[in-house]
């Protein structure tokens, strides 16, 4: 378990001063546009990862005019309570864990667990293979222990290797990293495509509820199936040097999502992409739940956007079946079932109100 059970804003984005002491199951925050209710999911994701998922400099998360943000949090888990916070000022964000200071982005992740459906989230399913490989590595980091060590160790053999080849490096000199790359590509793949296995049947599952279609995927390694990573590198070692970047490898893996027997980012409907991609993100808070990891965060900003009301009910029924902590945004609260409405919140130029 791990309960959102406090929220402290100071100065961040549209937000000034925000004290919240959120439901352990379902919140609603709802207000007119430009009101803060991104930011405050926003400042959710940032305890989590140390960053925001709108991307861009660190100094645009601080209210204009002021010269420093902060987020403070409180979270009660099975191991106890955790105070986490992350302090912005200029391009420095800095994270504390109970007080401590120079924490690591691994650290935080491990103690906030958060997945989040934003308005990009439909990149999943239309955009390249970037986003869904990441969504992949953090489910892994969460429930495989030793997946980071090898993730870390495999990202910085392919930086020295991808480094080598742009300086035209002799073959020697490239290849000298070929061994540690293959070592820690195959130990991090192993355990990648094995959530990749248990991933599945979850995603198809949720995926057919919400769309009453067929769906499913084909995990793509990164390298040729007839053949071992070392054979791959050795075969392309030419084209890597003209090109200056290493082509095979888990950098390369993919989850090619498919609909009705098709790629679905050349079929499915902007509603269907918003329908596959959020059972993606479920299927991966459900996993980590079931595992015994963490009960994830779930953040959800205006999720029923391009879709009808059956699709928009059988949504809002998935994710509140689910065992996570809801945060979900709207500025008309029609919609939403009394369920959702245990614990509401409405903004107007970002404060409570």
């Amino acid at each position: 378990m791990s309960d959102l059970t406090r929220l402290q804003v100071r100065n961040f984005r549209a937000l000034k001063h925000l004290d919240l002491k959120p439901d352990r199951k379902a919140n609603l925050i709802r207000g007119h546009n430009g009101a803060g209710k991104t930011s405050l999911l926003e400042s959710i994701f940032l305890l989590s990862r140390a960053r925001s998922f709108r991307g861009g400099d660190a100094r645009q998360l601080v209210r204009h005019g002021e010269e420093a943000a902060s987020v403070r949090a409180t979270v009660a888990g099975g191991g106890g309570v955790l105070e986490l916070g992350v302090n912005i000022q200029g391009r420095r964000v800095r994270a504390l864990l109970d007080g401590k200071k120079g924490i690591r982005r691994a650290e935080l992740a491990r103690a906030l667990p958060v997945l989040n459906l934003d308005a990009s989230v439909m990149d999943l399913v239309d955009q390249g293979p970037e986003r869904r490989r990441l969504l992949l590595n953090w489910v892994t980091f969460h429930v495989e222990p030793a997946f980071h060590a090898a993730w870390t160790r495999f990202r910085r053999s392919l930086k020295q290797r991808n480094a080598s080849l742009r300086a035209g490096a002799g073959v020697g000199a490239v290849t000298a990293w070929d061994e540690q790359f293959c070592q820690s590509a195959e130990a991090m793949e192993k355990q990648r495509r094995a959530m990749a296995g248990r991933l599945r049947p979850r995603f198809q599952r949720i995926a057919e509820q919400l769309l009453g279609l067929r769906v499913g995927w084909e995990y793509d390694r990164g390298w040729p199936r007839d053949g071992s990573l070392a054979r791959a590198l050795h075969d392309a070692l030419d084209g890597d040097r003209k090109l200056g970047a290493t082509r095979f490898g888990p950098q390369r893996s993919d989850l090619v999502l498919h609909l009705e027997g098709a790629k679905a980012r050349y079929l499915a409907s902007r509603g269907q992409q918003k329908l596959l991609a959020a059972s993606i993100v479920l299927a991966a808070a459900e996993l980590l739940n079931e595992a015994g990891i963490a009960r994830p965060v779930l953040l959800a900003d205006e999720p029923l956007a391009e879709l009808d009301a059956e699709h928009a009910r059988r949504l809002l029924g998935a994710m509140w079946a689910g065992n996570h902590q809801l945060f979900i945004t709207a500025v008309d609260a029609g919609a939403f079932g009394k369920e959702f409405e245990r614990e509401e919140f409405r903004f107007s130029g970002g404060a409570l109100v």
